[in-house]
């Protein structure tokens, strides 16, 4: 049945009509700042432009290149360690942080939640210069950490293309672990009080209980994690950008960084086009990838329903 509502001028509009002033926003928004920007990208990847008044259709040219990119390779490879050690640490030191506040201490659990959680919300532009400074080959703290140690060869991280691109991703475990840290908080505070009641009676150890109980019940935000950090290596730009631009020789180039070089610094519009294509590309691939593998299910994990 097709009801009505009356609105302050007396004025009655059905509820179609309100919905559709509802939904119309999102709509705009939607093709001004999604379609449009996606549907231009993939259009300009099939020119040669620096300007909108200079371009010269190539078709699948840029493509062709790409192929033959070693650079691009580099990111890809970049992208893979990112992937690789960011998620499995951070997912280790956040689920052990997340276990410890929530399961072991009795008081002040909102202050290490804080505590934990700043660097997530501090300025990427100060982060890095913070370490920046830190990794310093001469005067910086870890530097002089090591020379008080006994080591006293010199380290320029950042400027080494054996170490530029590990450094970097040293300081985003740093900055992104808290986030971790609070979908595991999440996670654990879901499973129920009588399981873990249960574990206690069976004379389960904290260890026991770890591998029983709390990671296979926590297995939809194992996968989350990882999904997110798939996606986000393939966007990561700030940190990389402020920190090495993506120096020394492309040694620490990420997807972002090397798109964001081509196309405003090179002024190769229509390759950097191409690029963003195919990481979008990726990016969906691994998106319907992360709803296939994560279905409808919530953070406690299979046959714990809240």
């Amino acid at each position: 049945m097709n009801t009505i509502s009356a609105n302050k001028g007396g004025r009655v509009l059905s509820n179609k009509t309100s919905a559709r002033l509802f939904i119309t926003p999102a709509i705009l928004f939607f093709v001004m700042f999604i379609a449009y920007p996606v549907i231009f990208i993939v259009y300009g990847s099939l020119f040669e432009w620096s300007t909108l008044a200079n371009m010269n259709f190539v078709g699948f040219s840029n493509y062709a290149e790409l192929l033959k990119d070693s650079v691009f390779g580099i990111t890809l490879k970049n992208s893979f360690y990112w992937v690789i050690i960011t998620v499995l640490v951070q997912m280790i030191i956040g689920f052990f942080l997340a276990f410890i506040i929530e399961e072991c201490l009795s008081s002040h659990k909102g202050l290490y939640r804080t505590v934990f959680f700043i660097p997530v919300v501090t300025s990427v532009v100060a982060i890095a210069i913070l370490f920046k400074n830190m990794f310093s080959p001469y005067q910086g703290l870890i530097t002089n950490a090591l020379y008080s140690l006994g080591y006293k060869g010199i380290i320029n991280w950042l400027g080494d293309t054996k170490t530029a691109i590990f450094a970097v991703i040293a300081v985003n475990i740093w900055e992104w672990t808290g986030w971790s840290m609070v979908l595991y908080i999440a996670g654990i505070s879901q499973i129920p009080n009588d399981v873990k009641e249960a574990a206690d009676i069976d004379g389960a150890s904290g260890i026991k209980k770890i591998f029983s109980i709390y990671l296979p019940l926590l297995a939809p935000t194992h996968k989350s994690l990882v999904m997110l950090g798939i996606i986000g290596s393939l966007q990561t730009f700030a940190l990389v950008y402020s920190m090495t631009n993506g120096g020394p020789n492309n040694a620490s180039q990420m997807p972002g960084t090397y798109i964001f070089r081509t196309g405003f610094t090179i002024q190769k519009m229509g390759y950097a086009s191409a690029i963003s294509v195919v990481i979008l590309l990726i990016a969906l691939v691994l998106t319907v990838a992360q709803v296939v593998t994560l279905g409808s299910g919530n953070f406690v994990g299979k046959g714990v329903k809240k």
